[in-house]
């Protein structure tokens, strides 16, 4: 049986315009898995990166409860979410949100260095390790600027790894991407979900919904579908995306 790693209870989210209540989450009810590749879809507008946001403590529910390996994050103050999401939380984004006056590795180890689990020569040690497996060991002294987009991303996943966190939050991590530092970005992740590594991230790709183990699927702030699939294998690209494909056609994707 599978632990749960992270759960949702009616959740929900609302915004005011104009005086009228917009409903981007609509009581979600859902639990995230350890080890699982969990990815998110739906139609522009559906809640994905709101609810991806929800449950990383970045963005507080409207109503409902978050809870995190039996905490519930939502009733934590300040201070302690701070350091949940700088210890068990990692975070990769469409662009980067590198330093852009601090190198690759010196983006990597600041990180490290607030995550206090490791000493400074630990933390360095570990930069360098990640910075190697993400094949960027020969950027580690240059700014952002001065490396290609896929290389800045790499990074950013070395830097969302160095406090080894309980799960990493990907929001649309190839969407600034050209297709071959996309595939990099998904062997990259799929990788490291093969180490045991959970995953939970939002896409409109279907060439990386297809490295999950599950997907589901969100309209109007609900979840409305659910697909498990099995380990990734390369060979079975195509055939996977064939059968995704169809199974949001079914959910009118």
């Amino acid at each position: 049986m599978k632990s749960g790693l992270l759960k949702a209870t009616d959740l929900c989210k609302s915004y005011a315009s104009n005086g009228v209540q917009n409903h981007v989450l609509n009581m979600v009810n859902t639990e995230i898995y350890e080890g699982d590749f969990t990815v998110i879809m739906g139609s522009s507008g559906a809640g994905k990166s709101t609810l991806l946001y929800a449950l990383s403590g970045m963005d507080l529910p409207t109503s409902g409860k978050v809870i995190y390996k039996g905490r519930e994050i939502n009733q934590l103050k300040e201070k302690e979410m701070a350091a949940l999401r700088s210890q068990e939380f990692g975070f990769v984004f469409q662009q980067t949100h590198l330093v852009s006056n601090l190198t690759l590795m010196e983006n990597v180890t600041v990180t490290g260095y607030q995550g206090k689990k490791r000493s400074s020569a630990e933390v360095r040690q570990r930069a360098r390790e990640l910075l190697t497996q993400m094949h960027v060991e020969q950027a580690a002294d240059r700014l952002p600027c001065q490396v290609s987009g896929g290389e800045a991303q790499r990074a950013a996943i070395a830097r969302a790894l160095i406090n080894e966190p309980g799960i990493i939050f990907a929001d649309e991590p190839t969407g600034a991407l050209n297709k071959r530092n996309t595939e990099e970005v998904l062997n990259l992740l799929t990788e490291i979900h093969q180490k045991g590594q959970s995953i939970l991230m939002v896409t409109h790709d279907i060439r990386a919904a297809v490295r999950a183990n599950r997907l589901l699927y969100l309209e109007d702030g609900k979840i409305i579908g659910e697909m498990p699939l099995p380990p990734y294998q390369k060979e079975e690209e195509k055939n996977r995306e064939r059968q995704v494909d169809a199974w949001l056609t079914s959910n009118e994707w």
